[in-house]
């Protein structure tokens, strides 16, 4: 795959001047303070379904010919922790808007990024957001179980204060993406697919107009629609890319000191891991376990949603 649709797939880089355009690079301060007060108005939130992890050290990254921003694979410390076991789901986030009466960013700006399956790339689309997931029209009608989906980097980060949570680290995904399997390219092993069976829901065929559709799905699936990775995560890699924490910069690892394990202090776009239903089998486009993402805090559109972490305190 060509660089160019790398950036398709992660970052929809070219759609960012839309999202300056609507000042909502300016209201991160606002956003990041009402992730801050949400939880003051919860009751409370829902049941954990989170996987513990004990953490330890693992090497990070991918060696050549990786991305250049998968490079150089490192050695990272981590502390235990825990992860959602699936991504948020839509009556787990319908909760929390219940709760809260919290509104977001794709419901403020009213629109979002959407697919267009003719024309094989996202418009910003009127009227969608996350209880309108495919069109100003649709519903949620048999989604509960589905991730949420149009919600921005704030949206997640609200979200998870209210839950008593926060989003993993970069570090904290890729560790708990790989499961244990210190060698392996993909979440639930080393080969693509294992006996003839898919493990991901993802883009088959030619991207962008071509999707065969083989898993059943064209774009987000339910949750646990496929089989979990040997920590019991399900869906670390395709339906849904996560928002962390951690800022973006295509040469973090080569300034990674002493095992740090988290980001940069700054920057302007935030990490995206896990690809996603539109992320193809090659390197770099989300599917593998040392994939990297990125996407303005912002943008919200059909194939990023979010999972939730907690520190283990003994």
């Amino acid at each position: 795959m060509a660089r160019g649709q790398r950036k398709i797939f992660w970052g929809l880089v070219a759609l960012v001047p839309v999202a300056v355009a609507y000042g909502w690079r300016d209201s991160r301060e606002t956003k990041v303070a009402t992730a801050a007060t949400v939880a003051k108005t919860a009751s409370l939130p829902p049941a954990d379904g989170m996987i513990q992890l004990q953490g330890g050290t693992f090497l990070m990254g991918t060696p050549r010919p990786s991305p250049d921003d998968q490079r150089p694979v490192h050695r990272v410390v981590l502390a235990p922790f825990s992860l959602d076991a699936t991504h948020v789901t839509n009556r787990e986030f319908a909760q929390f808007v219940a709760d809260t009466d919290y509104r977001t960013t794709a419901e403020e700006r009213g629109e979002s990024l959407l697919f267009d399956r003719k024309q094989g790339n996202w418009q910003e689309v009127a009227g969608v957001c996350w209880r309108h997931p495919t069109g100003a029209d649709s519903s949620l009608a048999g989604k509960d179980n589905y991730p949420v989906v149009h919600v921005s980097w704030y949206d997640a980060v609200a979200y998870a204060t209210w839950a008593n949570k926060r989003l993993p680290s970069e570090a904290e995904y890729e560790f708990a993406a790989r499961g244990g399997l210190s060698d392996a390219q993909f979440p639930w092993g080393r080969e693509f697919s294992t006996g003839h069976q898919l493990q991901a829901n993802y883009w088959q065929g030619k991207f962008p107009l071509t999707n065969l559709e083989q898993d059943g799905y064209f774009a987000v699936a339910p949750t646990k629609a496929f089989p979990a990775n040997p920590y019991g995560l399900y869906e670390m890699a395709g339906n849904a890319a996560s928002w962390c924490g951690d800022w973006y910069a295509a040469d973090a690892y080569g300034q990674s000191v002493g095992g740090k394990t988290t980001g940069p202090e700054t920057g302007t776009e935030r990490v995206l891991r896990g690809g996603s239903w539109a992320a193809t089998d090659d390197k770099g486009a989300g599917l593998h376990v040392g994939d990297r993402g990125h996407a303005p805090p912002e943008q919200t559109s059909d194939r990023v949603g979010f999972r939730c972490a907690r520190d283990i305190v003994n």
